[in-house]
């Protein structure tokens, strides 16, 4: 009975007449950035509401849990199956690529040996810059020109298949996990370097036991965050991967994916039946996207209390 009392007392004087110039632009600036919340966040329901909406009615366990036979019948399972192991390759080839160079660039490199020659000094700093540069670079790059160079690298090697999907998308999780991995590393208090290698420690155990332990919340967070942008891209997968209405065997095989699926819907999208798939398709792909970015906020919490429970 008081929230409610106190609420229409805060309605009351917001709505009544500003007393002063300067809580007339309090309140508008207010407004206007309520608004700009409002215009930012209403595309995501937009989407979401329209796939939904279209899309329910073929939503079943029989859609998720049975191989696509032909584009008119089957479900979507090896589509679902294409695209964890797409993410799941790329993820063991790009995350000790970049938690390595990160591991270099911030521990080694930034913080190398005092004594160390002139020349040494230099190249080290010349490698960050290159490092982050590369890495910036390629988190502006379109994805369509990462499907063009696996198409000229990878398939002319693998053909189009599993492995030359997967490579090319671990070189667009190379930036986010790399960058994010960086930040994590240098947001780790000097402190507890300092009195890790003053017990002895040697620059290795540093930064394994100690470093990587304090920021393992930040290169989670990271990890996932890639994981849920490339596992939504199309463009690097119509160059690379080919599609199968199986899963598949080995490496060399064509592959089918979620975002694949749905774009191949689209082009066959002159019956209803096929409009309803695609849009069932996007439900389960938004559902994973959705998932990834809920586990990436929840680990980045419960990492990071467990840290400080440890006593880092």
């Amino acid at each position: 009975m008081g929230t409610s009392k106190s609420i229409t007392r805060e309605l009351r004087s917001w709505f009544r007449l500003p007393k002063s110039r300067r809580e007339f632009l309090d309140r508008l600036t207010f407004v206007f950035l309520a608004v700009i919340a409002v215009i930012i966040t209403l595309p995501f329901f937009a989407i979401v509401f329209e796939v939904v909406a279209n899309g329910w009615i073929l939503l079943n366990p029989a859609f998720i849990l049975t191989n696509m036979v032909g584009f008119a019948e089957g479900g979507i399972r090896n589509a679902i199956v294409g695209s964890i192991e797409l993410v799941a390759i790329a993820s063991m080839v790009a995350i000790p690529l970049c938690v390595g160079a990160a591991i270099y660039t911030t521990e080694y490199a930034q913080r190398g040996r005092r004594r160390a020659r002139r020349w040494v000094q230099e190249l080290n700093k010349w490698v960050i810059r290159i490092v982050e540069f590369t890495a910036d670079v390629l988190a502006g790059v379109p994805s369509i020109i990462f499907g063009a160079f696996g198409l000229i690298f990878f398939v002319a090697v693998f053909g189009r298949s599993l492995i030359a999907g997967a490579l090319t998308l671990a070189l667009m999780m190379i930036p986010t996990i790399l960058r994010t991995t960086q930040e994590s590393l240098r947001a780790v208090p000097l402190s507890l370097r300092e009195a890790s290698l003053a017990l002895g420690a040697t620059t290795w155990s540093t930064s394994w036991r100690v470093v990587l332990r304090a920021a393992l919340a930040g290169i989670i967070t990271g990890i996932l965050l890639a994981i849920g942008r490339v596992i939504g891209e199309t463009a690097p997968l119509l160059f690379t991967t080919g599609f199968n209405f199986d899963a598949p065997w080995g490496f060399l095989d064509a592959i089918a994916s979620l975002p694949f699926t749905i774009y191949l819907y689209a082009l066959q999208g002159h019956t209803e039946i096929i409009r309803l798939r695609a849009y069932s398709t996007a439900i389960v792909l938004i559902g994973i996207v959705f998932v990834v970015d809920v586990i990436a906020v929840w680990a980045s919490k419960k990492v990071g209390l467990v840290v400080r429970a440890g006593g880092v």
